[in-house]
């Protein structure tokens, strides 16, 4: 069926897709040569034209009735490329991980998301680092596609770009991008030094670029961490690129996704109370517009959860029902991905489910390699009294993501689970950190109650009055609130905490 908002006439190079008549015409006005499978694969693209169908569904779409390989999907890829001497897959495109997707000449607007991890380029001529550039940029392009909402250009279309030195605006225009990302990668002694950039493909300039370093002889077994670590350096830079560019649109101009990636922008300047109510209206505003937005509802239920958490709503049934609602869009919007794996994972928190929550945690790092699934993992380990598992998760999460906005939540974690084992050292250091990276974040100080714990009274005292005077409103009776759980070896270590921070509240 098509779309209602599809025009019926696509043009492609010297081509026309006329989706009324079920025909691809040539420049003479006749219908092109093209086998049946290839011409019914173009239409459905047509139909969908700018956005990413998945193969699955062409599959579904073409061959309805008929087992087939994938083969035979992209052998009609090959035919259509051909017919339309589309050579450099502009008109086609391979979405990485995602499926395909037609590009029509006209009336085709990117999302906003839209990226190309450029092949890396090499400096001086260490040959043997050849191998290191080509696996960076493929790993590269499969963690950027993982960014939700995002779509990025495959690498075999990226890779017909190596060793050409071109304007990046051309590459955006080429091939329908708004964020080209550009690197060079250095052997210097006993390390490899990567430079990244990321371009706005409208007028070339830069919007962010940063160096990292690894160690030449850990590059085999660190490569898939290594382009993990710097997606996620890459993507707030990514946000606030796509809200600057969006910033000026009119109110009719804003999309549902402009909102939600704004919202996201807010978040990146600090989780806190007042930022909570700007991130709030941006997502309902969101929702409202557009019901299939993934990334609002999935924001709503993290922002919602958060407000719950510090104390920052008022109306704690309502937003437990809102999360129930957003969690219920992203079943049936997206069920299997990562928003949708953090919805599930905040309603059994909610309702102090705990073996659920191990369950769906675990379902989580095996599904997504993502900071989120493992910094969730790291909370159902550490309530149901296993620090030391915790441990690896939340020191995975934050390894992966260290601009995260959650780093501080994450931190205090990993301060709370080091109490857990005993190892107040260790908790007193994590906990004076997360009190650093967000100071407005109100977790109980748990650097506090580690530092009396260890026997520092005039320290544990000072910690907490500086506390106190960030949060006057803090009362130990909100450590449960925080740090729910009925675990024996957690409510053992939970007790400790309350008892510490009375004595303190006391003095």
């Amino acid at each position: 069926m098509k779309h209602s908002d599809a025009p019926e006439r696509l043009q492609l190079g010297g081509f026309v897709l006329d989706l009324g008549s079920g025909e691809l015409l040539g420049a003479d006005g006749r219908p092109a040569s093209l086998r049946r499978q290839a011409l019914a694969m173009l239409l459905e693209l047509g139909r969908r034209a700018g956005q990413v169908v998945g193969k699955d569904d062409l599959m579904d779409l073409v061959w309805r009735h008929v087992v087939v390989g994938e083969g035979s999907l992209t052998q009609a890829v090959a035919d259509i490329r051909r017919a339309l001497d589309d050579t450099d897959h502009r008109l086609v495109r391979n979405v990485a991980r995602r499926g395909y997707m037609l590009v029509p000449d006209v009336g085709t607007d990117a999302p906003v998301l839209a990226v190309v991890v450029m092949p890396l380029a090499l400096e001086g001529a260490v040959n043997d680092d050849e191998w290191f550039a080509d696996a960076l940029h493929g790993d590269l392009i499969d963690e950027v596609a993982l960014i939700p909402g995002s779509w990025v250009i495959a690498r075999s279309t990226a890779a017909t770009y190596k060793r050409r030195s071109i304007d990046p605006r051309l590459v955006a225009r080429e091939l329908r991008v708004r964020h080209v990302v550009q690197g060079s990668v250095r052997h210097e002694g006993a390390q490899i030094r990567l430079k990244l950039a990321l371009i706005n493909g409208e007028d070339g300039v830069q919007r962010w670029a940063e160096t990292f370093m690894v160690e030449r002889a850990r590059l085999p077994q660190a490569l898939a961490d290594f382009a993990l670590r710097i997606t996620r350096v890459l993507a707030p830079a990514l946000i606030r690129s796509v809200v600057e560019q969006r910033a000026a649109l009119s109110p009719l101009e804003v999309s549902a996704d402009d909102l939600a990636m704004r919202a996201i922008a807010v978040w990146y300047r600090g989780i806190n109370a007042q930022n909570l109510v700007e991130v709030l209206q941006l997502q309902e505003r969101a929702v409202a517009l557009d019901e299939q937005c993934v990334r609002a509802w999935g924001g709503l239920c993290i922002t919602l959860v958060q407000g719950l958490a510090n104390g920052w709503l008022n109306d704690r049934e309502g937003a437990k029902r809102r999360i129930d609602e957003a969690s219920a869009q992203l079943q049936r919007l997206d069920a299997d991905g990562v928003q949708a794996h953090i919805a599930r994972v905040i309603q059994s928190f909610l309702r102090e489910d705990w073996p659920a929550m191990l369950r769906l945690t675990q379902a989580f790092t095996e599904r997504h390699r993502s900071p989120a699934a493992f910094n969730a993992r790291g909370m159902a380990l550490l309530i149901t009294g296993q620090p030391d598992a915790a441990v690896a998760a939340l020191e995975t999460s934050l390894r992966w993501s260290p601009r995260d906005p959650m780093v501080a939540e994450v931190q205090y974690r990993l301060a709370m689970a080091h109490f857990v084992a005993g190892r107040y050292e260790l908790a007193c250091e994590w906990g004076q950190t997360a009190a650093l990276a967000n100071p407005r974040l109100p977790w109980p100080p748990v650097h506090a109650a580690a530092l009396d714990r260890l026997g520092q009274q005039g320290e544990a005292r000072a910690a907490y009055a500086d506390h106190i005077a960030r949060h006057p409103d803090f009362g130990c009776a909100s450590v449960l609130q925080r740090l729910p759980g009925s675990n024996p070896v957690f409510v053992q270590a939970r007790d400790k905490l309350v008892e510490s921070l009375m004595a303190l509240e006391g003095d």
